[in-house]
């Protein structure tokens, strides 16, 4: 597979990993460590979305790093910030949160920096 592919798959794996931890944190209201530490991160890791999410995240690190073995990092790294643009994208798809304007326009011009920074030689 080439690499942007395999970024991509990275950056959506990664995106849809964020979703997953936003939907176990809002089932279990707001996180906090009140009688230790260790039980709160039991809590969380145990949660069947936030698990998930866990899981999404070294899948997306395994496909980044096989990326980076095809690829100049200066080349990948943009890329990450796509999970920005995917999750701005569903977090108002799936959890209707308000995007400012200007904020759109801030995904627009990611969009072009990264096609820009794709198409470079060198």
């Amino acid at each position: 597979m080439k690499p942007v592919g395999l970024l991509l798959i990275s950056v959506i794996t990664a995106g849809v990993g964020q979703i997953l931890f936003k939907r176990g944190v809002l089932a279990i209201g707001e996180v906090t460590f009140r009688s230790s530490v260790m039980e709160g991160l039991i809590r969380l890791i145990f949660r069947p979305s936030i698990f998930s999410g866990l899981v999404l995240y070294a899948v997306s690190t395994v496909f980044w790093l096989i990326a980076l073995s095809k690829t100049t990092l200066n080349f990948a790294y943009p890329f990450t910030i796509l999970t920005f643009a995917v999750v701005m994208i569903a977090s108002r798809v799936i959890f209707m949160e308000y995007i400012p304007p200007l904020r759109y326009f801030g995904f627009f011009l990611i969009c072009v920096g990264i096609l820009l920074s794709s198409l470079a030689k060198g």
